[in-house]
């Protein structure tokens, strides 16, 4: 075991050497080096994602800090040791580590092997599409019963020579149109009787009666096809060398490959644990590929409790924001902030008109809840927002005079709107979507100004400058 240690840090060490002239640092953030590759990787990434004007080096520049910056105080934070990050990194890592360690040489060859045996069998005579009308004989049957089944045979071919559908032939015989169905054989598949008249017959003909050992049988051969070229089975036969576990074998290959190629002195599975942590250095582009896996659950969860979760559910805070900008917050025309009231009695209508009248659309569901509900059910439906021309047919006809209106509730007769129209915003929930988002955008400014005053960045300009520019 002490050898087998040495020899992951002398191989490591080794590795990290080449890498390290190759790859100069880009940057530190918070003392923790960047190289040159990472930042390369993530912008050519996003702007290839993006689909818009590429960013420049500088304009990525910044925002590739301010991610820096959130995933460094996620660190500070420890989240990077909460049980479920290392547990999904963990097992992500695993999987996205398999095809380095495992010999995919030894699928195909698996593979081909599969294509080679099946056409050397099957490749002579190829696939042939038939139907048969098939009428069982067992060998404990009489000889009456094998009579019997001879003669309905005999008058199925007779109407098939007077021109019958094969369907209509079937029926005389008593056998169901399900059972006619085509399919394909090859060679080795079917009795021998069976199969000598099959690959005998040309194409769109049928057969006399023949008898098999399970009965007797009239051919219809609908067409023939030779055995393809490897590519065209090669997708199937690796789908069912993987249901056989053939990557268990790959990797084991793998690991003998590697072992041999340390020197001998470690078991497979040594090798393959060497080689496992050896990856990030050894390919970069896994390496980038899993700093980017890794900073990006970082990211994601420090973000979700320094940003998003605060400004969706703090309430008081959101009340506050847009009260303070609330010049920010126009309709481009009026809007109906209420309900359409389905009902079947028109007091129910009069009493939710004067029961919400203009209680806040937070308060609707518990009066609705406390006046109309009765043998657990309700006597009215409600459909509550801000309503804009265009998005409520009841509300287009009933609040603002424009078309048809909408379609009734199911068991319900009358249909009406209770609440009022408002010409601009008057609460932060007539405008909740954007007042969220622009409260995520105030609460990340701020942060990220603590963020770059708490970590100090450094930026290598020189290196900067052979960004995507280099041998």
């Amino acid at each position: 075991m002490r050898r087998y240690m040495m020899l992951a840090a002398a191989l490591l060490v080794a590795v990290s050497m080449v890498a390290q002239d190759a790859d100069p640092v880009l940057m530190r953030i918070n003392g923790k080096e960047i190289k040159r590759s990472e930042f390369e990787y993530a912008m050519n990434k996003n702007n290839a994602a993006t689909g818009a004007e590429e960013l420049s080096v500088e304009q990525y520049l910044e925002m590739f800090i301010d991610f820096k910056l959130k995933v460094a105080e996620a660190e500070a934070m420890r989240l990077d040791t909460l049980p479920s990050f290392v547990d999904e990194y963990r097992s992500n890592r695993a999987q996205m580590a398999e095809p380095y360690l495992i010999d995919e040489g030894f699928i195909e060859r698996e593979a081909y092997k599969i294509y080679a045996n099946d056409s050397a069998t099957i490749g002579v005579s190829g696939f042939v599409k038939v139907a048969h009308i098939f009428k069982p004989v067992q060998q404990q049957d009489s000889a009456k019963a094998d009579a019997e089944a001879a003669a309905l045979m005999r008058l199925a071919y007779e109407k098939l020579q007077g021109g019958a559908s094969f369907e209509e032939a079937a029926a005389v015989a008593g056998v169901r149109p399900n059972m006619l169905q085509p399919f394909e054989i090859v060679r080795g598949q079917a009795y021998k009787e069976f199969e000598d008249i099959a690959f005998a017959l040309a194409d769109s003909t049928f057969s006399q009666p023949l008898r098999s050992p399970a009965g007797y049988h009239i051919i219809m051969k609908y067409g023939s096809r030779p055995f393809g070229q490897y590519a065209e089975y090669r997708g199937a036969i690796i789908n069912m060398l993987e249901q056989r576990g053939v990557r268990s074998a790959a990797r084991r290959a793998r690991g003998a490959q590697l072992a041999k190629e340390m020197g001998g002195h470690l078991t497979p599975e040594q090798a393959l644990a060497v080689e496992d942590s050896l990856l990030e250095s050894k390919y970069p582009e896994f390496g980038n590929l899993m700093i980017e896996y890794h900073d990006g659950l970082l990211f994601f969860e420090v973000c979700t409790r320094e940003i998003w979760d605060k400004a969706a559910k703090d309430e008081k805070a959101l009340a506050k924001y847009f009260k303070k900008n609330k010049k920010n917050y126009k309709f481009e025309a009026p809007r109906f902030r209420g309900a359409v009231v389905y009902a079947n009695d028109p007091q129910d209508v009069d009493s939710a008109k004067i029961l919400f009248g203009k209680a806040p659309l937070d308060d609707y569901r518990a009066i609705m809840k406390d006046h109309f509900y009765a043998d657990s059910t309700y006597t009215i439906r409600l459909e509550m927002g801000i309503f804009s021309i265009g998005s409520n047919g009841w509300v287009d006809k009933l609040v603002f005079g424009q078309g048809e209106g909408g379609k009734m509730k199911r068991g319900f007769e009358i249909v009406d709107v209770v609440g009022n129209i408002i010409e601009k915003p008057e609460s932060y929930e007539d405008v909740r979507g954007l007042v969220v988002n622009d409260y995520q955008k105030h609460l990340e400014a701020k942060w990220l100004k603590k963020l770059r005053r708490k970590y100090k960045v450094e930026v290598d300009r020189e290196v900067l400058k052979t960004v995507n520019n280099h041998d």
